[in-house]
């Protein structure tokens, strides 16, 4: 009966090499979910951009941090535009875009005009559909007037 004894106590007890396995499989599991939820979250939901410029200074600085919701512009499906959030652009909204002619440069800018409107720019002054746009967030801060620069569409 003794010669069974150590049998059982071998059996029960686990090696060295079997105790660090089963921390490593579990923080390998959680940083591949970790890993999988953030490429997730950021081809999808959300992505983080930086300003890089100051062409919207007076409300948002060069450097300023902003997280960007994928879905609310993103164009509907025939089944999510009942499940997500899904809107129109509006005049006001802050946007985030890929520059066309160079994909790698993405600009922040304010939304003016939506389609079917006309926008003309005279003399430092924004008019929309005819009437001067209201603008209380823009700042004109210099007295330069460039002379050479040709303000399109022209008056008809």
């Amino acid at each position: 009966m003794s010669s069974q004894q150590p049998s059982v106590q071998q059996a029960t007890t686990p090696t060295k090499g079997a105790k660090k396995a089963q921390p490593q499989r579990g923080a390998i599991a959680e940083w591949t979910v970790t890993i999988l939820l953030l490429l997730f979250g950021t081809t999808t939901l959300v992505q983080a951009f930086v300003i890089p410029t100051g062409s919207m200074e007076d409300t948002l600085l060069i450097g300023d941090h902003l997280l960007v919701d994928k879905l609310a512009y993103a164009p509907p499906g025939p089944i999510s535009k009942y499940l997500l959030p899904y809107q129109d652009v509006k005049r006001g909204d802050i946007i985030v875009f890929r520059y066309p002619i160079d994909i790698s440069q993405t600009f922040v800018k304010r939304v003016i005009g939506v389609p079917g409107d006309r926008i003309r720019i005279v003399n430092k002054r924004v008019y929309l559909n005819g009437k001067p746009l209201k603008e209380p967030y823009a700042y004109h801060k210099t007295d330069y007037i460039d002379y050479y620069r040709d303000n399109f569409p022209s008056e008809p």
